[in-house]
C-alpha cells in the first residue's frame, strides 16, 4: 500500500493558504512581512552604528572603495543580525571597508561575524588579549584557555572556543613535552611518522595542545578588534 503525501498536506494546505491561493503564498502572509520588518529594524540599527563607527574611528568614507559583490553580501548577513555585540562587529567591517581597509573588505570574514554568537565574540576578544595581540601571532596552553574561559564565561565559554577553531579563527596545534628536569619541544607536522610518535610517548612524551591564531584569524582581529577596549563586546 502506497501513502499518497499530497492528501496528508492538503488540509494544512486548505486552512493557510486564502482561497485561489498556494501553501508558498500563505506562508509568506504568515511570515514573510515579519521577517521584512525585522531586517528592515536591524539594517536602521546598522545603519547607525556604522556612522558612530566612521566618526569614532575617524575614518573617510570613500564608497568607490567598496564593490557591489561585498556590499551585497554585508547587507544579507549584517541584517539577519539583532544582537548588538554581532552588529558591533559588521559596522566595523564595513565602516573599515569603505575606508579601504583591506582586511576588513575581505568577504570571507562577514560569514565567519555571521556565525557567532555574542559570547563567541566576547571570548574571541578575550583570548586574543590573553594570548597577546598581533603582530604577535598569539598563542596560548589549551588547556590553559579552557580553564581560563571557562571559570570566567562559564561552561559555555569553553564551547565558544571549540566554536572559534571550528570556524577556524584559531588552530589547534600539538607538541610533544618531555617529562622530567629536561624539557623539550617539538612540533607535530603533518609529515610526522606515525612509529616516531609512539617511540616518543612510550618516552614519557606528552601531548601539548596550543591555540595559534590563524591567518584569517589575524585578518579579522585587524579588521574588528584592535582598537577595541578591554571588555567593549560585553553585553
Amino acid at each position: 500500500m502506497t501513502i499518497d503525501v499530497t492528501k496528508m498536506i492538503e488540509p494544512v494546505q486548505a486552512a493557510l493558504a486564502p482561497a485561489g491561493g498556494t501553501l508558498s503564498e500563505a506562508w509568506a502572509a504568515v511570515i514573510g512581512d515579519r521577517i521584512a520588518a525585522w531586517r528592515l529594524t536591524n539594517a536602521a540599527a546598522l545603519q547607525v552604528k556604522v556612522k558612530e563607527k566612521c566618526a569614532a574611528l575617524g575614518l573617510k568614507v570613500d564608497r568607490a572603495k567598496i564593490p557591489e559583490r561585498y556590499a551585497i553580501a554585508w547587507f544579507e548577513e549584517a541584517t539577519k543580525q539583532d544582537e548588538p555585540e554581532i552588529q558591533e562587529l559588521f559596522a566595523r567591517l564595513l565602516a573599515r571597508a569603505v575606508a579601504g581597509d583591506a582586511d576588513a573588505a575581505d568577504r570571507r570574514l562577514l560569514e565567519i561575524v555571521g556565525r557567532l554568537t555574542p559570547l563567541d565574540a566576547q571570548v574571541m576578544e578575550w583570548l586574543f588579549a590573553t594570548a597577546g595581540p598581533p603582530p604577535k601571532h598569539p598563542n596560548i596552553n589549551e588547556w590553559d584557555a579552557m580553564s581560563s574561559a571557562q571559570h570566567k564565561f562559564g561552561e559555555q565559554g569553553g564551547l565558544s572556543i571549540e566554536h572559534l577553531v571550528v570556524l577556524g579563527v584559531f588552530e589547534r596545534q600539538f607538541h610533544l613535552k618531555r617529562e622530567g628536569s629536561v624539557m623539550t619541544w617539538q612540533t607535530l607536522d603533518a609529515g610526522y611518522p606515525i612509529h616516531r610518535l609512539a617511540d616518543d610517548i612510550q618516552n614519557e612524551l606528552i601531548i601539548m595542545p596550543e591555540l595559534s591564531a590563524s591567518w584569517l584569524g589575524m585578518r579579522l582581529y585587524s579588521a574588528c578588534l584592535k582598537d577595541l577596549e578591554p571588555g567593549a563586546l560585553k553585553a
